[in-house]
């Protein structure tokens, strides 16, 4: 049962924020209504709902992916704010995608998805709760993580949501991809300021 709510839930957030994003610029009641439809949709059993679909082929989101795209919806469309706490953050999800990409690949001698269910990682995932916690805590960037995996490790405890997997609960292949395109996205950028701000070469005289 919980596994189900958890399915449609998660799904229903993920897609409801989507729409929101996608309805930038639209009215409010307009953007509103078809982000309820769509989550009304999702909570719908069978094939009729595109849960269906996405759970066939992807499961449930994070708890992770669920709790940010609540936040943001909440936040009525607003971005975290930048600092390093998030940055920090976003390098660890994008670190642990790796290696559990090469997990999948079997390119480690012992499994680190199945060393998700044990208490072990959970421990690992308090420690680096713990680090934000003591390291950025006073600020408002550090503020906002410390309680977005607060969040996350209570609901996880609480429920084993959404597979009984701490990877499961903090990272999913979509939250990876994003996280990845983002980090390209600015590294582009950077690159592209730092040619631009290069001074002109010298002419050359014939």
């Amino acid at each position: 049962m919980a596994t189900t709510a958890m399915l449609h839930g998660g799904w229903a957030i993920v897609l409801g924020a989507a729409v929101y994003w996608f309805g930038a610029g639209r009215r409010a009641w307009v953007r509103w209504l078809v982000v309820l439809m769509t989550m009304a949709l999702c909570l719908v059993p069978g094939p009729p709902s595109p849960v269906y679909w996405l759970g066939l082929m992807f499961q449930a989101p994070s708890l992770m992916s669920a709790v940010l795209c609540l936040a943001y919806v909440m936040r009525q469309g607003r971005l975290p704010s930048r600092g390093r706490a998030w940055l920090v953050l976003g390098v660890t999800g994008l670190v642990l995608g790796g290696v559990l990409l090469l997990d999948m690949l079997a390119w480690w001698p012992v499994s680190v998805y199945a060393w998700g269910f044990s208490t072990a990682a959970l421990a690992l995932v308090c420690l680096v709760w713990a680090c934000f916690w003591l390291l950025w805590w006073g600020r408002h960037d550090g503020l906002e993580v410390t309680l977005l995996l607060a969040a996350v490790v209570v609901v996880f405890v609480l429920t084993r949501l959404p597979t009984g997997n701490v990877w499961d609960a903090v990272l999913d292949p979509w939250l990876w991809l994003v996280l990845l395109v983002r980090f390209a996205m600015r590294g582009a950028r950077r690159v592209g300021r730092r040619l631009t701000s290069r001074p002109g070469s010298p002419p050359t005289r014939a």
